[in-house]
């Protein structure tokens, strides 16, 4: 079972030539669309060692796992091209190209935009958001990137109908004198999106050896605004593994006071304010020998960090010169994504005991605007419960 703090991540490249044996200077031989995600498997990391514990009578549309924008496909880049050749447009062409997405797993959604997995009592839900375009003026072009009508920067938009959630730009391209001949390039008609995903349980979970996102699980985008039909695909990684609960958290977010931190302008750093102790309380079905906790930062992608992000709490951005550290029952410092065994588990409740200190880093404390910062901050982890 997962616990009110996240993280994780990686990422892949996909292109499709569109079209293939016509002649070079056509339209579909020479365009190329392309997302890059920079080697994302969002899924692959989440092993059978480490399943996720579902109990049959969890109710339906609960979230199990939940990906945020930075552990599942933060920065996708699409991008069209045609190598630098300029070609004649189909017929009813406007001057525009987008990519939408229209399968997952070479299926189609369901009319409440959910996605079937290997498991018959798993379903996949997906958000997109549009992140940044390029913006710039050329001559003798459409806008080589632009909004898509109705959207929006940074506004999330569920995945239920795939074309019209997920046309979120359109890329303009370059032409003539009397625009009988076209171009895209990477350079220019380029933007970036970013996906997040979900879980959810809806019907009778499966415990089995078999991964619910399978192997080959992929996002397939349509190339809109040309004639013939054109893909993209973007690789998901295989991964997440259900299993019956015998260990649970007591709760889904708990949130521990850390008190007042004196700001130190001299002398070494870091500086360490004082230890908070904190219990996370968890119930086990039976005796367990081995009973783990992994903390993994939620708002960082790397793991190995002893430190956890700090965030101003009024604005949610990200402070430099201040961080939060967590610290086993010894005192000893907890490194993140590292799995801390606690020993056995009696059946019923159970406490493992932690502490927590603000730890100033540098002699000044600034915000995302570079301003000296005083004021409440926060800092997030996911929490994850493993027993054998």
């Amino acid at each position: 079972m997962r616990k009110g703090l996240l993280a994780q991540m990686m990422l892949v490249s996909a292109a499709v030539l569109l079209g293939g044996v016509l002649p070079s200077m056509t339209w579909a031989g020479a365009l190329r669309c392309t997302i890059n995600t920079g080697g994302a498997a969002p899924f692959s990391p989440y092993t059978r060692e480490n399943p996720i514990a579902v109990d049959e009578d969890t109710p339906d549309y609960t979230v199990v796992l939940a990906l945020d924008y930075a552990q599942f496909l933060p920065n996708m880049k699409l991008s069209c091209t045609t190598d630098g050749q300029e070609v004649s447009a189909p017929a009813g062409f406007d001057g525009n190209i987008s990519l939408s997405l229209s399968a997952i797993n070479d299926t189609a959604l369901d009319w409440t935009g959910e996605a079937q997995t290997n498991n018959n009592g798993i379903k996949l839900k997906l958000y997109i958001k549009a992140v940044s375009y390029n913006d710039e003026t050329l001559p003798n072009s459409y806008p080589p990137a632009k909004l898509a009508t109705r959207k929006f920067l940074g506004v999330e938009y569920p995945v239920i109908n795939g074309k019209e959630d997920t046309t979120l730009f359109e890329f303009g391209a370059q032409y003539n004198a009397n625009k009988s001949l076209y171009k895209f390039d990477e350079t220019h008609n380029y933007a970036i999106e970013s996906m997040r995903a979900e879980l959810i349980k809806l019907g009778w979970i499966e415990y089995s050896a078999l991964p619910v996102i399978p192997a080959g699980a992929h996002l397939t985008f349509t190339v809109d605004g040309m004639s013939g039909v054109a893909t993209v695909d973007v690789p998901l990684g295989s991964g997440v593994y259900m299993a019956a609960p015998s260990c649970s958290l007591n709760s889904a977010h708990q949130t521990v006071d850390l008190g007042n931190f004196n700001k130190r302008s001299s002398g070494a750093f870091p500086q360490e304010g004082a230890q908070t102790r904190f219990g996370i309380g968890f119930t086990c079905n039976s005796y367990t020998n081995n009973v783990e906790f992994t903390f993994d930062d939620a708002n960082a992608i790397l793991k190995g960090s002893d430190k956890l992000v700090a965030h101003s709490e009024a604005d949610g951005k990200k402070l430099t010169g201040v961080a939060v550290s967590l610290y086993d029952a010894q005192g000893k410092s907890i490194v993140m994504g590292t799995k801390q065994n606690i020993g056995s588990a009696q059946q019923g409740a159970n406490t493992a005991y932690y502490q927590a200190a603000i730890v100033q880093t540098a002699a000044e404390i600034t915000d995302s605007s570079s301003a000296s910062f005083a004021g409440k901050i926060t800092a997030k982890a996911n929490v994850t419960i493993t027993y054998y």
